[in-house]
């Protein structure tokens, strides 16, 4: 795992804004996108148009200059990629990926994410609070930004420590992705919204 450049010291604050491009194309993209401190330019997107596949799953991409190209895969739930089936990779190499959806507290429930001899845990508290990814003397955390009319909520983002590009890709990446099942609340929430998606994915 080969990394460029840290944050050195203090804390870094950016944002991330939505956005959507040609309606009409097939591949049609939208996402977040913004500049990130000393890191540059980064953006997250999969398409706009869900295209039904046999197995259900879904696709979201994070690319920057300075940032290694992140992939992550799940089965389709609420019109985004889930942590059902998850696969993650930076740069073609796999991240490992544990969760238990079954624990009732939130620290149990959270997301471990091993990589490249790094281990995090993201936790998501759910309802407008905010994403955190934290290792080793580096957070990251992402809340909720400005809303953009027909586009979505861009995200308002801060790293305490010396993050570097792979903490900041996995940290954005997953802003994409629906993990509803971190918290309790969100999986009891979410259920008839995913059976909605679902029958709509499904629809002839």
């Amino acid at each position: 795992m080969a990394v460029a450049r840290k944050i050195r010291g203090g804390v870094v604050r950016f944002e991330l804004v939505a956005y959507g491009n040609d309606d009409k194309a097939r591949d049609a993209k939208e996402g977040l996108r913004g500049e990130v401190g000393t890191f540059g330019q980064v953006r997250v997107e999969h398409t706009k148009t869900y295209r039904r596949v046999g197995d259900g799953m879904d696709t979201v991409r994070l690319s920057g200059p300075a940032f290694p190209l992140t992939v992550f895969r799940g089965r389709r739930r609420n019109g985004q990629p889930s942590l059902s089936k998850a696969e993650l990779t930076l740069d073609g190499d796999p991240a490992e990926l544990r969760f238990n959806a079954r624990a009732l507290r939130k620290q149990s429930r959270a997301l471990r994410v091993d990589y490249g001899g790094r281990e995090y845990v993201y936790s998501s508290d759910g309802m407008g609070k905010p994403n955190s990814l934290v290792r080793d003397g580096v957070r990251v955390a992402l809340r909720l930004g400005e809303f953009v009319p027909s586009l979505g909520v861009g995200r308002i983002g801060e790293v305490v420590g010396p993050g570097d590009a792979v903490d900041l890709a996995i940290a954005i990446v997953l802003e994409e992705v629906d993990t509803d099942l971190l918290t309790v609340t969100g999986t009891a929430l979410s259920s008839p919204f995913a059976l909605l998606h679902h029958l709509s994915d499904t629809a002839e």
